[in-house]
This record gives structure tokens, sequence and C-alpha cells, in this order.
């Protein structure tokens, strides 16, 4: 079987493990701290970065892009990606936009909520957190609000790659205990609210809710 190897709560390993559930690809998750470059992860991905995906004749197939691409042309169907040429440059540019500008700001909260209290020992400090979203969010989701749709589907009104792309990163923020505002971005909360109610998107919420607790208690989870 397939194996998927990073934090649950990576967003690309959540965008990764989504477009498996959506396509109907069997996999088991292999937790895998990408902090540690240890020799077998090196081995996996020598830049040292999740998700891989080991095949089971032992390929080893990295980068979150690069595998929901790759799923798209064994499994066609449903398809993630658009037929339409120019749909499908909208839809790639979502995906890059939800893995730069959005996972850049979402994963800073997350950090500051949970990974560095827990690893400097000090308390969340919320006039920090404040002052970061107050600058970096406007500029990264005001867009978006724009952009919202009414439906699942950012694209030609089919939920597919962009949609999974944009909601992976905005997870953290539920993670971190910090959701989206839904007063100052209601039409981009409620999208993203539509897209973690599919069953694949919640496929995967056990697991990253236990990867963070775990590690807000011990310290030890690998959480990314």
């Amino acid at each position: 079987m397939n194996q998927l190897h990073g934090p649950a709560t990576s967003p690309f390993v959540r965008k990764t493990w989504i477009a498996l559930q959506e396509k109907g690809i069997a996999f088991e998750h292999r937790q895998l701290d990408p902090l540690a470059k240890t020799s077998a992860f090196l081995a996996m991905n020598p830049l040292g970065r999740v998700p891989v995906l080991e095949e089971d004749d032992g390929t080893y197939i990295c980068d979150s892009s690069a595998i929901c691409d790759y799923l798209e042309h064994v499994q066609p169907e449903p398809r993630l990606y658009p037929e339409a040429p120019r749909d499908r440059a909208r839809a790639l540019w979502y995906e890059e936009y939800g893995d730069t500008a959005l996972t850049q700001i979402c994963a800073r909260v997350f950090w500051m909520h949970i990974i560095i209290p827990v690893r400097s020992g000090a308390p969340v400090d919320p006039a920090e957190v404040g002052a970061f979203v107050d600058e970096h969010f406007p500029p990264a989701l005001d867009y978006l609000e724009t952009q919202a749709p009414e439906g699942s589907g950012i694209v030609a009104g089919r939920f597919g790659i962009a949609d999974i792309s944009l909601a992976s990163p905005l997870r953290l923020l539920d993670l971190a205990g910090a959701p989206l505002d839904a007063q100052r971005w209601p039409r981009l909360e409620a999208y993203y609210r539509r897209i973690m109610g599919r069953p694949s998107a919640q496929s995967v919420v056990t697991a990253e809710v236990a990867a963070t607790e775990v590690f807000r208690t011990t310290g030890n989870a690998p959480v990314e």
C-alpha cells in the first residue's frame, strides 16, 4: 500500500492526504518530523521536505504539487485539475498562492501559538500575534475574500486542487486555536468551512488534532 510520510499538521501533507482521499487511492500515513533530517528521511527526499509518497515498489515521489499532479495522471477520475487551459492555469495559480502566501502566514500563527511556546516555555504573546495578523493577513486574505465562491469550487464552480490548496494552510489557524475571522472575511471563511466539511478533509482531522495535542502536552510529536 502507498505510504504518505510527513506530519499530519503540515498543510502540504494535508493537501496530499485530501487529494488521495478524493481520488479513492488507499494509503497509510507515516508520521515524520521534517525538522529531524535523518539519513532515512534524506534518502527519501534529499531536500528534507514533506510530504513524501512512497509507492508499493519503493519509489518515492516528493513535493505536494508534484504528487498531486502525478495522482491526476494515474487516477484521472474524479478530476482535480480542470481540462480547459485557462481554468487549469487559474487552478495552478490558486495552488501556488495557497502553497506560498497562505502557508507563510498561517504557519507562522501556528508556530506562535503552538511550537514556540512549547519549545521556549514562554506563554503565547497575544500582542505579538495580533501585530503579525494585522500586518500580514489583510494583504493575503482580502484578495481571497473577493475570489471566494458561493460553492466549494473556486475555479469554474467545480471542486479541485485549487480549493484543496487554499483550505489546507487555513486549517492551521483552527489547530492554533485562532480561527479565521468570520466577520472580517465572511465569504472566505464560509468557503473554507464548506471545503473542510467534505469527507476527504474530515478524514485527516483526527490525526492532526491528536498530533497537535500530543506536541502541546509533551513536546514530542512531529509537527510542522
